[in-house]
């Protein structure tokens, strides 16, 4: 008999357009507003992905993680993702709780939208709002180089890869932890998840280089490789998933067609992936 699977899913939405995306500043410490392009970014993509059977079903959310920033609240808030009449918040560090009066598209599991530190944009240190170019052009002036790589070499004054990787690691034991929560141990210890009705879906709400980051973790490279170089657009919406939808061999979907698969049924395995 074929042991069961999980067909969760986690969903990485990057923020919508603010004035510093298009003026190419690079923004971390910095609360930055949507633009009312920005806002419209949104607006599209959920008007195309989120709705029940669609790719982001509200009813099989599980849990959603947001970054404290204004501008990634704010896309939740566009999102309509949440519970009840209100979208209710909660400030992981603080215990702050807080509700909005957007138009919910379906309920969730879990009560609250989790408001975490944990996906903070990478800290740009020294480097917060200024331009590529100018950042090279500091760079060529201090270190006689003027070619920055953030997965190699960082921010002064900001994070390094490996502490943009540790606080990225414990986020990722902890979704996997909400979505192993429906799981069984099977024989050879392989942990794969109930197949029901139960919602298992998980959302990040958050900035693009960590986001892209957090990809590169949970199929468990390093960041200093320089092996990937993976771009969220504004407003734009990444998948991860599990090889075989075995819930020990993470992936990230790099292909994948529109809506829900039957939860009834074992996922379609006709997409790309790119896995550990």
């Amino acid at each position: 008999m074929t042991a069961p699977t999980t067909s969760a899913r986690v969903f990485l939405v990057r923020h919508g357009d603010t004035d510093w995306i298009s003026g190419g500043k690079f923004a971390s410490r910095t609360d930055i507003p949507l633009s009312k392009m920005g806002e419209k970014d949104i607006e599209f993509t959920r008007d195309r992905v989120v709705a029940e059977d669609e790719m982001i079903d509200p009813t099989g959310i599980a849990k959603i993680y947001c970054s404290p920033r204004i501008n990634a609240r704010r896309t939740v808030e566009i999102l309509g993702i949440g519970v009840h009449h209100h979208q209710h918040f909660q400030n992981e560090e603080t215990g702050q709780k807080w509700r909005s009066e957007s138009v919910i598209k379906g309920e969730t599991a879990d009560p609250y939208i989790h408001i975490t530190k944990s996906l903070e944009e990478w800290d740009f240190g020294y480097y917060e709002g200024m331009t590529l170019q100018a950042i090279n052009e500091k760079r060529m002036k201090d270190y006689g180089s003027g070619t920055w790589d953030i997965w190699t070499d960082g921010c002064p004054g900001g994070e390094s890869p490996q502490q943009v990787t540790e606080r990225l690691d414990k986020l990722i034991r902890e979704i996997k932890q909400v979505i192993s929560s429906n799981s069984a141990s099977w024989p050879g210890g392989q942990l794969i998840a109930h197949r029901s009705q139960h919602a298992q879906d998980v959302v990040c709400v958050a900035h693009g280089h960590i986001l892209a980051a957090l990809a590169i973790r949970w199929v468990g490279l390093p960041l200093d490789t320089g092996m990937m170089r993976l771009i969220f657009e504004p407003g734009g919406v990444g998948i991860l998933g599990f090889e075989h939808d075995n819930i020990n061999q993470p992936a990230i979907l790099v292909g994948r067609k529109p809506g829900r698969p039957d939860r009834e049924q074992r996922s379609e395995t006709g997409f790309a992936q790119a896995s550990r």
